[in-house]
């Protein structure tokens, strides 16, 4: 059978539900649907016809399992048609984080550095863009000891409830590692293998294409492989274990990259973040091998 027309949906009525949609608490609406539907009896038909198609939205504009979109699909063709209009009009969640530390030592090895990282992550539909940089610097009696630069963007679709398509572009830089710049430009798959219950892990792979200057030597361009992994898992109401790991691999040169952080939470949006960081750079030729660890205390700000 058809659905009943929202159009019998008095404009009062209509105005109170579009208020309390806008407020995203989806408790606040259900109560209100239900005391509408009592006190108004000779609506209730057109109110569940008003949830379904709101959630029928809802399900066309969230990244969701196939067996989900096909019911989306299956909409009788008047809904359909405006349903995939107000996708066009869908908002872009952003949300991001910032991170910083510093120190400063005095007496027989005097030195001062700092860390300091961006996260911006931007999220609409299926689509999902992450763009990060972190600069790393040390200074240890009058000379720089550490001056690292790593920016990365990275887009992808989700097809399915697990699965997605991954690109990633990154740039370092890194004398005290052998190369004082590097472009890396990779795309493949991933696939959530855990997503729930303070728990997430996510692994990629697919090929790669880096561009290396090295401190000394010829700029080399190779064909790698590239295969990334992201943990995250909460402890404690306010304490989280995060890791993530890349490694690059081709003829020439091998990159391993992990940064494992524990973060206690301080406020709603303020963490401390213990961190651990290695870089293990080996390869042949004028290519340097070495090995670069990294232990900071930081303060993070999400928003």
């Amino acid at each position: 059978m058809p659905a009943p027309d929202v159009a019998q949906l008095s404009p009062a009525m209509v105005e109170v539900l579009a208020a309390v949609e806008a407020s995203h608490d989806p408790r606040a609406l259900d109560a209100l649907v239900r005391y509408l539907q009592q006190a108004h009896p000779e609506a209730q038909a057109a109110l569940s016809a008003w949830m379904a198609r709101r959630s029928a939205l809802v399900w066309l504009a969230e990244p969701l399992p196939v067996a989900k979109a096909q019911v989306a699909v299956d909409l009788p063709a008047e809904d359909a048609v405006p349903l995939k209009l107000a996708l066009l009009d869908l908002p872009t969640k952003w949300s991001g984080e910032g991170e910083l530390g510093a120190f400063l030592s005095t007496g027989s090895a005097p030195g001062s550095g700092f860390v300091g990282r961006l996260t911006v992550v931007a999220e609409r539909g299926r689509w999902r863009v992450a763009t990060s940089g972190r600069i790393d610097y040390q200074k240890t009696s009058d000379e720089v000891t550490r001056n690292q630069i790593r920016l990365t963007i990275e887009p992808n679709y989700k097809f399915d409830e697990h699965g997605y398509v991954f690109g990633l572009g990154q740039y370092e830089r890194d004398r005290f590692q052998g190369f004082t710049d590097r472009f890396s430009v990779s795309a493949g798959l991933g696939y959530n293998l855990l997503d729930g219950n303070g728990r997430k892990l996510s692994i990629k792979a697919g090929p790669a294409v880096r561009v290396t200057k090295p401190v000394e030597g010829p700029q080399e361009q190779t064909l790698s492989a590239v295969a990334l992994a992201d943990l995250k898992l909460q402890l404690t109401p306010t304490l989280n274990y995060s890791q993530e790991v890349s490694t690059y691999f081709d003829a020439v040169r091998r990159t391993y990259y992990t940064l494992a952080a524990l973060d206690s939470r301080l406020s709603s949006k303020l963490k401390a973040r213990l961190s651990y960081t290695l870089q293990h750079e080996s390869g042949s030729g004028v290519a340097r091998t070495l090995t670069d660890t990294t232990s900071r205390l930081t303060l993070l700000y999400g928003f």
